[in-house]
């Protein structure tokens, strides 16, 4: 699932599938069609390819893509599946921290109690 997203991650990736889900086409059609250099598109194809989202087949010397439906349907399961495991169409809130009860815990677990009592936010 990860490397699906991060393939999905990228405006031209998710064009290319856009446009493969329309009809199967040659790299020079997705050339033309998206406008980047043909070593762009060989290295967006090869992330697509290796997330599991399109096929290539060789027809003499012409590579034709085509969008995999079923890698497709496989990454929603996943997703549905993790969405599910998250609860999110749960209608029941979150339990609660055991920090609420114990305003304590941090210390007892070895930690500077200016951990739990700061909003982290990550690097910029």
């Amino acid at each position: 699932m990860i490397n699906i997203l991060k393939a999905l991650g990228d405006s031209h990736r998710q064009n290319i599938l856009k446009l493969l889900a329309q009809r199967e086409m040659g790299a020079c059609e997705i050339i033309q069609a998206i406008g980047l250099s043909q070593p762009a598109i060989a290295h967006h194809l090869k992330i697509l390819k290796q997330a599991g989202l399109i096929n290539s087949e060789k027809e003499g010397k012409i590579v034709f893509y085509s969008l995999k439906k079923d890698g497709c349907k496989e990454f929603l399961d996943q997703i549905k599946s993790f969405l599910e495991d998250l609860s999110c169409f749960s209608c029941t809130p979150p339990k609660p921290s055991p920090l609420r009860q114990n305003p304590n815990l941090c210390t007892e677990l070895c930690f500077d109690p200016e951990v739990c009592e700061t909003e982290l936010h990550g690097k910029r």
